[in-house]
């Protein structure tokens, strides 16, 4: 088994099972990380230590039982990412990952992180499974994108500008004969 292969809980099979013999979906609708590692168990209904919860902001159905997930983190303390959970709409823990050792990733104040998850749900009817989501995170991007734009276009006017004084200057030098 992967390292990083989340676990089906208990609680989240039940309610796949159960939405799918009425004809329903459970929806998927927000990811927890947490900065305790461990082995996961199928019983287990919430994280051992959750220190942020988001809504997922980005999804792709694959339609065979696979899922890619995201979500936007930030944090005002830093620390290790050694536990993450995926909820349903109704707060029940449908999946978890943790490792005794293994950080899936560092998360400080300094940097917002975007991650993603592959969900391979074999083990559940995932066509009785839907991923609620806030959009397209790569749209996150677009401000910084378009600040970086506006940086990169005020230096090059600024460099411009630059350049036309130095012809300027050359053309009334070249004029007054200083220039041979």
């Amino acid at each position: 088994m992967s390292t990083y292969q989340p676990i089906i809980t208990q609680a989240g099979l039940n309610a796949a099972v159960n939405a799918k013999e009425k004809g329903l979906s459970v929806h998927l609708s927000h990811i927890a990380i947490g900065d305790q590692g461990y082995t996961p168990e199928r019983t287990q209904t919430q994280l051992k230590n959750e220190r942020d919860r988001v809504p997922t902001g980005d999804a792709v159905d694959f339609k065979n039982g696979q899922f890619r997930v995201s979500g936007k983190f930030t944090s005002d303390t830093s620390y290790s990412v050694k536990e993450v959970g995926f909820f349903l709409s109704d707060g029940t823990l449908f999946a978890v990952w943790s490792h005794p050792t293994n950080v899936l990733f560092y998360l400080t104040p300094l940097a917002t992180v975007v991650q993603g998850f592959d969900l391979l749900l074999s083990a559940a009817p995932h066509d009785a499974i839907t991923v609620t989501h806030e959009g397209d995170l790569r749209l996150y991007y677009d401000d910084v994108f378009l600040h970086m734009t506006q940086v990169q276009t005020n230096m090059l006017i600024s460099q411009l500008e630059t350049n036309l004084t130095i012809v300027n200057l050359y053309n009334e030098l070249a004029q007054k004969g200083v220039l041979s």
